[in-house]
């Protein structure tokens, strides 16, 4: 999260299982969950990125576990907006009103409320 002071934030997250190995040794494919592959990071990292697996002493740091990572959980691609109030134009021009959990309204075009479960909501209600 970008609430978060850098020097707070862990270092590496995992752990995660090498696939393969690519390029003579020098750089592996990682199995990584789907949420990072959905946020476009390539699962090749080169060996000087990885470090090895050293688990958790709850003994001396109780109750620090990897699904308490901020930012690391799947998410919705629709979080923050409320609903579809309007659309003006046609065409390529074609722009809809959004009002967002913030209680800002932007227009916004097609192409970026397509995939919105709220856009197709606006086109049942508008009878389309």
């Amino acid at each position: 999260p970008k609430s978060v002071a850098r020097k707070l934030k862990p270092r590496f997250i995992g752990p995660f299982k090498i696939i393969r190995v690519v390029v003579d040794g020098s750089t592996f494919e990682l199995d990584l969950p789907t949420d990072l592959r959905a946020r476009g990071i390539n699962p090749t990292f080169h060996a000087t990125l990885l470090r090895p697996f050293v688990p958790n002493d709850d003994a001396r740091f109780p109750g620090r576990q990897l699904t308490q990572l901020p930012g690391f959980k799947q998410q919705s691609e629709d979080w923050n907006v409320i609903e579809i109030t309007s659309h003006y134009g046609k065409g390529r021009e074609l722009l809809f009103e959004v009002r967002w959990s913030t209680g800002h309204v932007t227009w916004e075009r097609v192409r970026e409320v397509r995939h919105l479960s709220a856009f197709n909501a606006y086109l049942e209600a508008m009878g389309v």
